[in-house]
């Protein structure tokens, strides 16, 4: 992801550190939950749809959460944020394993736990520009983005092995010490700094009105937005994976479908840190490579092979890595007293678009009757709207430059 010399400075910074670790390790033990608890619902249910619904919960809290608990990493210090809401959550996955608790209420405390995480990432994210050196931001960014994925991949892989041979609980009692740790971590090495808009702050004349037209307002970070946005058409492939599949005649292949995106992703953000080592040319390349993310699916209307389909895909996934520099530069510009509410506010906007994304696909792959041209579709769509973007940023860039935006 970033070179050595990058990685040890950031390792060497002790606030960066507590916070890599603690939120890599968290990750890991939030996929053992989740795959825990599902399965706990299918062993008392015997039901497909009561098992689905459940994984479907953890995807939703966020939505709502994020955009109407983000002003809290704002409001109030963000390291007393973080800690606090990692010992809530601690304590309420403590409380899902304790024995013979009855599934409505795990599955209350689980919606509850997903909730609180919002202002936690929230905290954390807005911390990142304080925290890290300007140089180092955005490997900072990179290091965070690509850990969390590697960290997901890896909990689902032990969340079976680990429930199979012992307990659901165990698997809920390990994330609550993965919260425990992570409370500890940021609150013996996370420096105290006060409040970004505190209670009471009085607003200069010419400060925005809010959160919401700042984004919408500021050329740049509109058009940063809306660039991650197209994550939506993009991960369509992932949820036709199913169906993709069986048209392939290779129903086992759908894990593998599932597996590239993320091992792409972070493939590609290895290939661009090393390859492209100044910020501001990485930001040159958001354009193009949301180009190349959403072009390879057109292909699919050519109805390819499996081999074919994960040569796709890979090329898809690694012209994904545009969201970090993206990521990083969105918000850089943001002025520190928004932050945290501009990343509720856009994380929901990102979820809202990947699964309503996902959902859709499915509606129109059922109405068409091909998957294949599903895809092909999506990427079509994209590929015009990834296009106009890049000309947006590119114009956005050129007159405003890649200063912050001033308040």
């Amino acid at each position: 992801m970033t070179t050595r010399g990058a990685l040890r400075e950031l390792l060497s910074l002790r606030e960066f550190r507590a916070m890599w670790i603690g939120s890599t390790v968290s990750t890991a033990g939030d996929q053992l939950a989740a795959v825990a608890l599902s399965l706990l619902v299918f062993e008392r249910t015997q039901s497909a749809a009561w098992t689905a619904l459940t994984w479907s919960l953890t995807l939703f809290p966020p939505l709502i959460s994020g955009p109407l608990l983000g002003w809290v990493a704002d409001r109030f210090p963000r390291r007393t944020v973080m800690v606090t809401t990692a010992w809530m959550q601690a304590v309420l996955m403590g409380v899902m394993a304790i024995p013979g608790m009855p599934l409505w209420a795990m599955i209350v405390l689980l919606v509850v736990v997903l909730a609180i995480s919002s202002p936690y990432l929230a905290a954390q994210e807005a911390s990142l520009p304080n925290v890290l050196p300007p140089k180092r931001y955005d490997d900072g960014v990179a290091l965070f983005g690509t850990s969390v994925d590697t960290a997901q991949m890896a909990g689902l892989a032990a969340a079976g092995f680990l429930v199979a041979q012992t307990t659901p609980a165990v698997a809920l009692v390990i994330n609550a010490l993965t919260f425990v740790l992570l409370a500890v971590l940021v609150q013996t090495s996370v420096q105290h700094r006060p409040a970004a808009d505190p209670l009471g702050r009085k607003k200069k004349d010419d400060e925005p009105r809010g959160v919401l037209t700042l984004m919408v307002s500021e050329p740049r970070l509109r058009t940063l937005l809306g660039v991650r946005l197209l994550a939506g058409l993009a991960m369509v492939p992932e949820g036709l994976a199913v169906p993709l599949a069986a048209s392939l005649d290779a129903v086992w292949a759908v894990g593998l479908i599932l597996a590239i995106e993320p091992a792409a992703n972070v493939l590609g953000v290895a290939l661009l840190f090393r390859l492209v080592r100044d910020p501001a040319k990485r930001e040159k390349l958001i354009g193009p490579l949301a180009i190349l993310s959403l072009a390879p699916l057109v292909l699919f209307a050519f109805n390819p092979n499996l081999t074919w389909t994960i040569v796709l895909l890979v090329f898809a996934g690694i012209g994904g890595a545009y969201h970090t520099p993206a990521r990083a530069a969105w918000m850089r510009l943001l002025p520190d007293q928004y932050r945290g509410r501009a990343y509720g506010i856009g994380r929901a906007a990102l979820r809202s678009s990947q699964g309503g994304g996902m959902a859709l696909a499915g509606v129109v792959a059922h109405s068409v009757g091909s998957v294949t041209a599903t895809i092909a579709g999506a990427g079509g769509i994209g590929l015009l709207l990834a296009t106009h973007a890049t000309f947006a940023w590119r114009r956005a860039r050129g007159r405003s430059g890649t200063k912050a935006v001033a308040i």
